[in-house]
């Protein structure tokens, strides 16, 4: 029988998702980022500057994990003009859409939005909050959902 983690693993392996990690450059996302690409459960974008992330971990074996910085990717432009036309009655700005866009948190859960990635996941340097707050602004709840919720697995050996 399957652990937990293994089941979610199976399951994953079997929806081949991309998922996009925003720490991109934090040791242990690079580590995780290679050993999920290794283990084939989902295809994996990490978030950061890729010189960063190569210096930080120089023997990760990143074959098949794909880098994007949103400081100066060529989606930039779009994502900002998303993300505005999305908070302009909140009162944001043009000028602010452009800031944030350029936020790894605000760039990964745009890339979930417009479909340049199945899912997102972070936590290992953002508080729960900073992690939902772009994506309750951007992607929002389901209409009749007033609540949204987080949570994590831990398993011990």
């Amino acid at each position: 029988m399957l652990n937990l983690i293994e089941n979610f693993k199976e399951k994953a392996r079997k929806l081949n998702k991309t998922i996009v990690l925003p720490e991109g450059e934090e040791p242990r996302v690079i580590r995780a980022a290679e050993k999920i690409t290794a283990e084939g459960f989902a295809k994996i974008i990490i978030l950061g500057d890729e010189k960063v992330i190569r210096e930080k971990c120089p023997d990760a074996k990143l074959d098949g994990v794909k880098i994007v910085n949103p400081k100066t990717s060529e989606k930039v432009g779009e994502y900002a003009k998303v993300l505005f036309e999305l908070r302009k009655a909140k009162g944001m700005t043009e000028e602010e859409a452009e800031r944030l866009i350029k936020d790894e948190m605000y760039y990964g859960v745009m890339m979930v939005k417009m479909g340049d990635a199945d899912g997102l996941v972070s936590g290992a340097c953002h508080s729960t909050a900073d992690t939902l707050r772009p994506a309750l602004q951007i992607i929002k709840t389901q209409p009749g959902v007033t609540t949204a919720s987080s949570c994590f697995v831990m398993e011990i050996p």
